[in-house]
């Protein structure tokens, strides 16, 4: 932060739209009504929705003062209790949740890239990197839906090394079937299409109120870019909820936007306030 002129928030006073808050605290609210809604999809309605509600919002909340993203960890213990699925089932379907955001924000970020003209090689670093890890995990996926069975055969054959295939037996192996047949099925549609409005009509919405409150007007494009590098910026379990890691990210999206970096330091702290409070 010593990088950083603090005075730049000396020009929000008398710059602050107030009147933009209330609608921001029901953008933020707004924008758990997807999310929640394909997490109950992909829980298959094992939970009611308000169960999964107040779980999304007390995990992303926990994410703001929990190392390692440890409120998702929470989000799953929460809804254990609630539905009695075993945390094996949580922990594949919170894997899928994750596939979805990242194939999204990858998409949403090169598409604004192009459409603002910022797509030169040497601002799409980011998005080979994303693209290598999304590919790797929509590459294991595949693998699963596809070679179930020579996967489950492997997997006897490494825990029979350590002696441990009576445990995988026991514990692991359902759970293995029961996801790769929810790879098959219909149920993986729905989920997959909440993405969409979750990130652009979602989260997308209270950047846009966030940039009218305090002053730095962002076209929807360029929300969409900043959205895409603060996404990423915590995408990998970090300081809680990628404190720093965030800022960096969004201040490195003002300044592909050839902004000013003290403009993109305030934008991600108010960010940060308004998805905690």
């Amino acid at each position: 932060m010593k990088n950083f002129d603090l005075n730049a928030f000396e020009k929000l006073k008398g710059n602050i739209q107030w009147k933009y808050l209330f609608f921001l605290i029901l953008s933020n609210l707004w924008s758990y009504i997807p999310f929640t809604y394909r997490w109950y999809l992909l829980l298959d309605k094992n939970i009611s929705f308000k169960s999964a509600y107040s779980s999304s919002v007390i995990g992303v909340g926990l994410n703001m003062v929990l190392p390692a993203r440890g409120g998702d960890l929470i989000r799953l213990l929460i809804n254990k209790n609630d539905s009695g699925l075993p945390l094996p089932n949580l922990l594949s379907k919170i894997f899928l949740e994750k596939v979805m955001d990242l194939g999204m924000v990858v998409l949403i970020g090169v598409s604004a890239l192009f459409f603002l003209g910022l797509g030169e090689n040497k601002n799409l670093s980011l998005v080979y990197i994303s693209c290598f890890v999304l590919i790797a995990m929509f590459g294991g996926l595949i693998a699963l839906r596809l070679f179930l069975e020579p996967i489950r055969n492997l997997l006897k054959v490494l825990f029979g090394l350590i002696k441990q295939e009576e445990f995988y037996l026991k514990t692991l192996d359902h759970h293995l079937i029961e996801f790769s047949e929810f790879l098959k099925g219909r149920k993986l549609i729905w989920p997959l299409m909440i993405t969409f409005p979750t990130w652009l009509f979602g989260y997308a919405l209270s950047y846009w109120f966030t940039s009218q409150m305090i002053g730095i007007h962002l076209d929807y494009p360029e929300i969409l870019l900043i959205m895409f590098v603060g996404a990423l910026g915590v995408a990998i379990p970090s300081a809680p909820s990628g404190i720093g890691v965030f800022h960096a990210s969004v201040i490195y999206g003002f300044l592909l936007l050839g902004r000013a970096s003290d403009e993109g330091f305030v934008f991600a702290t108010v960010i940060h306030l308004a998805q905690f409070v």
